[in-house]
């Protein structure tokens, strides 16, 4: 959702605060309307990417391949949970659980009462004082996006379940010794805040910076935005729904609290004793964003697009961190295009075409056509959950239509693909087959 509203400060005040407009067409001006809309992010995404790194982070604390299955309830609960549904009874053991809850306005959080994470009065006090932190500034095209920063906290339940009683108490000694209960501790962590595809679109029509070009690639726009942002911007393709979605990049930290390890006698089915249980629960702290705020005079100028409200369920997406010292990049190759994507189901497929622009496609075509290696150009790197999967054995790339096939059993991973190009080799080979100086 959006509102217009005006925000009236005087011109000094405007000058020392807001280096995005333009001053010399207001010199003359005592008093200036400033235009802006605010509009909500999508608040079930942050949850969704908190909890996928909960996931990581407690089975990191596991051994490896501990656990056959893992579920997520997508749905979030209002109450803790201790014991599971039937529908879990059929599924392989041993299995682990993870049911998020939120906290409600009462939870003791840090900085609670205070502007910097809760809006107290008016966007502007009569000082000239902000609560809203800056995130992108385009002087040139007078459009400058803030924002409002909150602290959330998530509660998640997690459940484990074991075949015997032997493995049920192997584990709970494990826990025991491996983990500081009811300790807070900081993991450093990097997540990312849904921009609203209607904020994306009033900045493209100002701008006049189209969300896709001619060849249906978003890097122009992506370049755009990351060239007048404090924050690197990410980009997420959605399996065969084709959603594509654009994320605000920030570094936080999660304060957790892992608290009420405890366990069952176990469940008969039948005759026999074949469900042992291990429960705990983990307490989240995080920054999250709150409304994004665009200020801008040209917003008369457009139309505003209409806002569509998503009522999807919580999805845990990973956010990877990329280091290129982990990708091991040859000198003159270069990271051309990224984008993170997420499986509808197991048999789900990626179309990256609009990762490639035609000097790509032309120069793979030509390869192909040709016999010729293009692997001498193009490197298609594709991590899961922050770890690099090998093509031909995680995955299969069909490069005539820029098609991924995955390989696995489950739609939980989330990836992250990463377009790498030995770039004076592809301008060589350009200029060879359409003999060019």
């Amino acid at each position: 959702m959006y509102r217009y509203e005006r925000d009236k400060y005087q011109k000094d005040q405007f000058a020392k605060y807001f280096h995005e407009v333009d001053l010399s067409r207001k010199h003359n001006a005592e008093v200036h309307d400033k235009r802006y809309i605010n509009m909500m992010t999508s608040m079930s995404h942050t949850y969704g990417n908190v909890l996928a790194w909960v996931q990581k982070y407690v089975l990191d604390l596991m051994p490896e391949n501990t656990f056959k299955t893992i579920h997520v309830n997508s749905k979030i609960a209002h109450r803790q949970l201790r014991s599971t549904n039937h529908e879990f009874l059929k599924k392989t053991k041993p299995m682990i659980i993870f049911r998020p809850r939120i906290a409600g306005m009462d939870e003791d959080r840090f900085l609670k009462g205070t502007p910097l994470v809760e809006r107290q009065y008016d966007l502007y006090n009569t000082y000239g004082g902000t609560n809203l932190q800056a995130f992108f500034n385009d002087s040139k095209n007078d459009i400058s996006i803030k924002f409002q920063q909150n602290r959330s906290v998530m509660n998640v339940d997690v459940i484990m379940i074991f075949s015997t009683l032997m493995n049920q108490i192997d584990y709970v000694h494990y826990l025991q010794n491996a983990v500081s209960w009811n300790s807070p501790k900081l993991i450093p962590v990097f997540l990312e805040s849904y921009i609203p595809q209607e904020m994306l679109k009033i900045v493209s029509d100002i701008s006049h910076i189209p969300l896709y070009d001619e060849q249906n690639s978003t890097k122009t726009f992506l370049q755009y935005m990351e060239q007048n942002s404090n924050s690197p911007i990410t980009y997420k393709l959605q399996g065969s729904t084709g959603s594509r979605e654009f994320y605000r990049y920030y570094n936080t930290n999660l304060d957790v609290n892992l608290t009420d390890l405890s366990w069952d006698d176990g469940e008969k089915i039948g005759h026999i004793m074949n469900q042992y249980q291990i429960t705990f629960s983990l307490r989240v702290e995080f920054d999250s964003t709150g409304f994004y705020y665009i200020f801008s005079d040209k917003i008369f100028d457009i139309n505003l697009p209409r806002i569509e409200m998503d009522n999807s369920k919580v999805i845990p997406v990973f956010t990877d961190v990329i280091s290129l010292e982990d990708l091991n990049l040859k000198p003159g190759w270069h990271i051309y295009n990224k984008a993170s994507c997420m499986l509808e189901d197991i048999n789900d497929k990626i179309c990256i075409d609009e990762l490639m622009n035609n000097s790509i496609r032309n120069s793979v075509k030509y390869c192909m056509d040709n016999g010729i290696p293009f692997k001498e150009f193009l490197d298609i790197k594709i991590r899961r959950q922050g770890k690099l999967i090998q093509e031909g054995i995680d995955y299969k790339i069909d490069y005539s239509t820029f098609t991924v096939y995955f390989n696995n059993q489950s739609s939980y991973f989330t990836y992250r693909i990463l377009v790498c190009l030995n770039v004076e080799y592809i301008n060589d080979l350009i200029k060879s087959v359409y003999k060019l100086k």
